[in-house]
């Protein structure tokens, strides 16, 4: 993972490095190692790289990208176009929610217009949909189960390998799995019943909202006092109290939660710590990692910070080492280190990390000073260009205005511009 973290940044910076040519940031031209990116910004741009390649035009407007064989198109939000592996005669048009045309996994063409009617594949987690005048009638297959709607949402019926679900929303509900449950409500939200019949933790209970309700299994005991507000679970490795419900929450165990909402939050499981302050303002998260910690702080939406530090040692890093450290304070300003290599820039005013559509796109625009640190060099980049700056051991050079006023110092030679021409001692040949 940090390796990849490592590359992408790698070729960020190299672009941040190397990218300073004239008409930047309406025009760039970069070539790194077997990657490209060119841009004429906001209007088009063209990134490649092994087996990869994406245009944007206005982006977000449209989009297109590929991956070896298979192409895919998005305009707005709303119209997406996908050709998948010459293998097979996969594909899809979609305008959504209104049109739907293409060729299944399997090979069926499907069509559907929407509310009138149609057949759609793939769609929503659904091997298939089928409407007729949406909501008037519909069905849907999910592998072996297969649903029938009568104005949705109000009636419904599955059928499936152990799988029985019907519904007349909101008189009467059953979802049974066979071997395993059986859950039914009457008049919803009022009166529910659960029914586990597996031997690992059978039991059952009932709600009856808003007044009272429990579940007991041979693992775990729940009540509800003024449902959802009053909850009481205990089993053998957790605790839950809700006293009332969603303002404090406590909890003991495999999950470990101290909520006193909006003031204070800490909820901790397995690998994820997640802490807040005056909610939803504050914020301290914690994950941890084969290898590493990740700290995320936020100040939401002014502060954000993010840090990797080594917890187990590596033929690369030893523990306590700080793979990777991250901050902005928006719309002001942003610093990004990932090992040796480094960038600060302000301003900062996409209020995310790194977004790819605004990188490509549109940050360079008001994106006022840059400095970047590579390896041994060191760059600068002020008001996009009308002053530049790199230094590295052994060369340092500046110019104004992109040519008016330069200089080059690289051992002993030096080197002068004015007027964007040359004079001074030659150029050492490599």
């Amino acid at each position: 993972m940090m390796r990849f973290i490592s590359v992408g940044l790698s070729l960020l910076l190299s672009v941040s490095a190397l990218a300073q040519v004239d008409g930047d940031p309406l025009y760039t031209n970069i070539s790194v190692s077997n990657e490209t990116f060119y841009a004429w910004r906001p209007f088009y741009s063209s990134s490649t790289e092994p087996e990869r390649w994406r245009k944007d035009y206005l982006w977000p407007l449209y989009t297109k990208k590929g991956f070896k064989e298979e192409q895919y198109s998005r305009f707005l939000f709303f119209g997406y176009s996908s050709d998948f592996s010459p293998d097979t005669d996969r594909e899809r048009n979609w305008l959504v929610p209104f049109y739907f045309q293409g060729t299944s996994a399997a090979g069926e063409d499907y069509l559907a217009v929407f509310p009138f009617g149609g057949t759609i594949y793939e769609f929503l987690g659904r091997d298939k949909v089928t409407f007729v005048l949406f909501p008037f009638y519909g069905t849907s297959d999910i592998n072996e189960v297969h649903t029938i709607t009568v104005f949705w949402p109000f009636g419904s019926k599955a059928v499936g390998d152990k799988v029985y679900r019907f519904r007349v929303f909101p008189f009467y509900a059953n979802n049974t799995l066979e071997g395993e449950f059986v859950k039914k409500y009457y008049m919803w939200p009022f009166y529910s019943t659960v029914d586990y019949i597996h031997e690992r933790n059978p039991g059952g209970g009932f709600i009856l909202f808003p007044i009272y309700g429990k579940i007991n299994t041979e693992r775990a005991d729940n009540y509800w006092v003024i449902p959802p507000f009053f909850r009481y679970m205990t089993s053998d490795d957790q605790w839950i109290v809700h006293a009332p419900w969603p303002f404090i929450q406590l909890a003991d165990g495999m999950m470990d939660k101290r909520i006193f909402w909006p003031f204070y939050g800490k909820k901790s499981m397995a690998a994820l710590t997640k802490q807040y302050m005056i909610w939803p303002f504050f914020w301290n998260n914690t994950s941890r990692y084969a290898t590493y910690d990740q700290s995320r702080k936020k100040i939401i939406p002014f502060v954000y910070t993010q840090k990797n530090v080594v917890t187990q040692e590596t033929k690369e890093h030893a523990v306590g080492d700080v793979l990777s450290n991250y901050w902005k304070i928006w719309p002001l300003m942003s610093w990004d280190r990932v090992d040796d290599k480094s960038r600060f820039r302000t301003l900062e005013l996409w209020p995310m990390r790194n977004t790819p559509g605004i990188e490509r796109n549109w940050a360079a625009w008001w994106t006022l000073y840059t400095r970047t640190h590579v390896e041994d060099e060191t760059g600068h980049n002020v008001l996009w260009g009308v002053y530049r700056q790199k230094k590295s051991l052994g060369h340092f050079e500046w110019s104004l205005l992109k040519g008016v006023a330069g200089y080059k110092k690289t051992g002993n030679n030096r080197r002068y511009r004015i007027l964007f021409m040359w004079v001074g001692d030659e150029e050492e040949q490599p």
